[in-house]
């Protein structure tokens, strides 16, 4: 495989991607394109970024597009995963290298993760890229298992509430899991792209720390939040329950999505833990527990 140069990302100015389009450049190693509905807007992005607009439906308007382009790296939102399969098919055909769909958080490959319905367009979008990967060899793909999104945002918010003072614990609150900042994904995705051969047709499990509900918990009080908790407990096996229930019953509302990525990434067994990881691979260095201490300061601050 060459170096790779020129990189194509879509869903840049997203909560994931725009962070992914400031480690590229900030690298200094590749040459970064947006693709968009919309080319005529540059959405805050840096003027370094090349617009360019698709339809994403169309295949002919995405092979145009990514004709000349190394590296895709999807940054869609969970509403849109479905949206990649004309972008599979399309960076297969024009030449591209090297595909990075949007399956960031859960470890997809376990499979009691499989049988679980908001996954499905993500594992179908990853099935297209193995098959076009044997179809194909020039071209390859790699996924991002990051297990639970971490930051001073509606990310910690899921997990623990640290400025509202209140969470559900998941069984026990004691569970290990692993929790990565946008920073890291996109370090990961940098690392990705410079290293071909030992990242191909495979996904990449990261985290910039492991840590538990009561360890947030604790962090929390030590700054300050000493009093005023309100605490629920659960177990995410009746949560799996309740959501595949609700779910068959036609109730796919972002509660229930919640209960199954609360069971996916908090259930013991079931993904959010990696005991092997690739940080060092890739470039990342994780956080110490002060900068772990820090980001639960940001929250509590809002």
């Amino acid at each position: 495989m060459t170096t790779i140069k020129n990189v194509a990302i879509v869903g840049a100015t997203g909560l994931i991607g725009r962070p992914i389009v400031d480690g590229l450049l900030a690298s200094k190693l590749f040459n970064v394109t947006a693709l968009t509905r919309d080319g005529t807007r540059q959405r805050g992005l840096p003027a370094e970024v090349t617009l360019k607009q698709v339809d994403y439906d169309s295949l002919e308007s995405l092979e145009a597009a990514l004709r000349g382009q190394d590296a895709l790296v999807s940054a869609m939102s969970f509403e849109a995963i479905h949206v990649q399969k004309n972008l599979v098919d399309a960076a297969a055909n024009a030449g591209v290298q090297r595909m990075i769909p949007s399956e960031y958080g859960n470890d997809l490959l376990n499979p009691k993760l499989a049988a679980f319905p908001i996954y499905q367009p993500k594992i179908a979008i990853r099935e297209r890229c193995e098959q076009r990967a044997r179809e194909n060899p020039a071209f390859s793909w790699t996924t991002v298992h990051n297990a639970s999104f971490l930051g001073p945002d509606w990310t910690l918010d899921f997990i623990v509430d640290v400025k509202n003072r209140k969470a559900d614990i998941k069984d026990g609150g004691d569970v290990l899991f692993c929790a990565t900042t946008y920073q890291d994904i996109a370090q990961a995705v940098v690392g990705i792209l410079t290293h071909l051969e030992a990242t191909a047709n495979r996904p990449v499990r990261i985290s910039s720390v492991n840590t538990t509900q009561n360890e947030l918990i604790a962090i929390a009080k030590e700054l300050g939040a000493a009093d005023g908790w309100t605490l629920t407990h659960s177990a995410t096996e009746n949560l799996e329950s309740e959501a595949l229930r609700r779910w068959a019953e036609g109730d796919h509302s972002e509660e229930v999505i919640a209960m199954f990525i609360n069971r996916a990434f908090i259930g013991k067994g079931w993904g959010g833990y990696f005991p092997v990881r690739d940080n060092d691979l890739l470039g990342i260095r994780g956080l110490e527990r002060d900068e772990l201490k820090a980001i639960v300061k940001s929250a509590m601050d809002r």
